[in-house]
This record gives structure tokens, sequence and C-alpha cells, in this order.
């Protein structure tokens, strides 16, 4: 908390609802968002409200520093940029598992899960600022810098025409050992893949997903497909960011040439063409299996060596994001991202991408897309290499 803005003294009425353990717990989040920030590059203003606590949300401030600023019931106030509600015992989990939490994990969904309003991309950097790595997800960034190339020129392609899935399993493996991406083209043979979005809304709208709203209720299928034109007249994007796949949709959308149980669960990424990245610059801490399902994607690729030329943060736990941006790079901020060498792959409904863990990459959205993505972990590539 900055000594140029302390936290205010609590209105009467705000003391009354406000516990002392409840004060504590804001204040360890406090402290924890401090250890690893980095000032953005505008100011911005995110409102925590706890379930329980709504009519008394805590105010961060992300400016040179992050600074907590209780909100006096009463006294007009300039709307945050976004608003991310959680449950107590969600914070408390956050707070007592660093280098696992996920807010989009069931576990998470059994406490209530995150609702984020306005900017979300303020919040992922919110939540992002209170995870940690453990010492086995940094050896597993160690093994990705010590064994994948520092840049390729072109990601490796291969399809069905190049051999039966055992030779394919074995390109597979022999792509994981080496930390090479490797491009699977038409490998899927899921009847979605020929799709369209009216399909999708037709065939699967009623679904629910486990995603809630900025306005509390879960989202259907149909509703991120009435988002592809709802929001085209407007600069917003409409996306995912990566939520569970339903249970019945498990088995429906397992990955070729891998067995089920190699694999973790199926993360659903669905959103409308953007000219700007839907994903924004990160590394996976295990390898993964991005399946395109509808429309075309983007995505570049860099290597785990580039980390520093990447501005990688070091707050982090299953994934790593960086602090630039790719579309739109601050030099002066980031001077060393001119010297980062990415390679470019399009994906079309059917391919298959494999990202080796601590490949760093981002994605943009060509068309209106649904994928799905599931992430083998390093030590399940042994298991693999026995069924070549």
């Amino acid at each position: 908390m900055s000594a140029e803005t302390p936290l205010a003294t609590p209105s009467p009425d705000t003391s009354a609802s406000m516990s002392a353990s409840m004060s504590r717990t804001i204040e360890r989040l406090t402290e924890r968002l401090a250890e690893h920030y980095i000032a953005p590059a505008q100011t911005s203003t995110l409102d925590l409200i706890v379930n329980g606590h709504e009519h008394a949300p805590w105010r961060f401030v992300m400016g040179t520093a992050v600074q907590l600023v209780a909100l006096r019931e009463g006294r007009p106030q300039p709307p945050a940029m976004c608003t991310l509600t959680l449950s107590r015992a969600l914070i408390e989990h956050v707070l007592a598992h660093p280098t696992s939490f996920d807010l989009r994990s069931a576990q998470s969904l059994t406490m209530g899960g995150a609702r984020i309003t306005g900017a979300s991309r303020i919040a992922a950097y919110w939540i992002q600022l209170l995870k940690r790595p453990d010492a086995t997800q940094r050896a597993a960034l160690a093994r990705a810098r010590a064994h994948a190339p520092e840049s390729i020129q072109t990601v490796p392609r291969l399809s069905l025409h190049d051999g039966a899935s055992r030779e394919l399993l074995g390109h597979v493996v022999s792509a994981l050992q080496s930390s090479t991406p490797l491009h699977l083209a038409g490998v899927l043979d899921w009847p979605e893949t020929q799709w369209t979005a009216a399909d999708w809304h037709a065939r699967e709208g009623e679904t629910v997903l486990p995603i809630v709203s900025g306005e509390g209720r879960h989202v259907c299928v149909s509703a991120l497909i009435d988002a592809f034109s709802a929001t085209a007249a407007s600069n917003t994007t409409s996306y995912t960011e990566g939520c569970l796949l339903p249970p019945d949709w498990e088995a429906r959308f397992a990955m070729p040439l891998v067995p089920r149980d190699a694999l973790g669960p199926g993360q659903l990424w669905a959103g409308r063409r953007c000219a700007q990245a839907v994903t924004r610059l990160h590394c996976d801490l295990g390898n993964s299996f991005l399946a395109q399902v509808l429309g075309r994607k983007r995505v570049r690729l860099y290597g785990p060596s580039q980390e520093r030329a990447l501005y990688a943060l070091d707050a982090f736990n299953s994934y790593r994001p960086c602090a630039v941006d790719v579309d739109a790079p601050d030099f002066e901020r980031h001077p060393r991202f001119a010297e980062a060498q990415g390679v470019d792959v399009l994906l079309a409904p059917g391919d298959l991408l494999i990202v080796p863990t601590g490949w760093f990459h981002c994605v943009w959205a060509v068309d209106d897309v649904l994928s799905v993505s599931r992430v083998l972990s390093d030590d399940r590539i042994t298991r693999l290499r026995s069924l070549v």
C-alpha cells in the first residue's frame, strides 16, 4: 500500500459489516499483489466485491504502485474500470494455494467462481499477481529452455497423409522430447469441425457452460454464438478465456492419437473475429494440445529462452504471462522485445497444434472461432514414448 495514499478510515456503517478477519484477509491480498507488481502503462481501477459484503467494495488503484482505497458510503465515486466478485472462501483458497489455484477450475467453481464486469484484462492481471510458481514449475521451464531451439523459421507440419496414427504419435513424442511445436493438419475426425456458427446455435445452443456472466447468470452456448454478431459493431471482444468443457463433452472431444487419461480436462475457447490478440502472450507450464473446431486462428510462438525479451512476469503458476503487448509494443518500456523472434502458424478447422511446455504464444481470431485445448504434463511424455 502506498504511503502517499493510505487506506481511508471506513465509515461506521462499513465498519459494522467488516469483520477484523476480513480486514486482515484484504490486507494479505494487498501485500501479495505488491510483491511482483509491475505498473501498467495506464492507471486502472478494480473494485473487489466479496459475497456478503456487496455494499462495501474494496477499490484497488493500479498506477505507479498498487493501492487499496476504502470507499465511503454516501460519497459519490467514479465507477471502477472493472469489478471482480468472489466468495470469501475462494479468496482464502487463492491466498492459501498460490502455486496451484485457477479460478476456472472445477474446485473454484464449487466456491462460487469469479464474476467479472468491465475490463476483464484488468481483472486478469490482478488475479495473476496473486500466483506463485513452485520448484516443480520452475524446473519445467528450465528443462524447456535447455531442450528447445531458441527460435524456428516455420512450425513443422504433418497430416494424416504422412502416416498412420502410430507414426504420427511418434512424431508427436519427438516434438515433445525436442520441445518443438508441431502442426497436425486435418487430424481431427470430429463432425463438429464441419459445423457453422449457426449449426452450433441450433444444435448446442441450450448447453450450459461453466461460465458466470457479469450479471451472475450461467452462460449457454447460444449466448457465445450471439455475441459473435452482437459485439460486431463495437470494439469489445467476447471470449471465453478458457472455460471447462461441459461434462457431456469430455468424451466427445477427446484428442486423437493420445490416450484420454494422459491429458488434463478439456477447456473451451470461443470468441468473435478480432484484429487484436484474443489471448495475450504467455507460456503454459504443460504441453498444450490446441484443437481448432470452428473458424481459423493465427498463433505466434516464441522459444522458451526468449523470456527476457518478452518480459515474462514472475507471478505465475499454471501459465506465465508477459508484460509486453504484441499488438502494440511499447519499445521505451520493453526495448528488448525488438530482439524477439517469433513464428506464425494458421490453424483451420480440423487442425491440432502442439505447443510444448514453456513456448510463449499469443492468438488472433481470424474468424469467429471455437477451439478445445488440453494439457499433457511433462511426466506423461515417457508413457507416450512406450506406445510408439
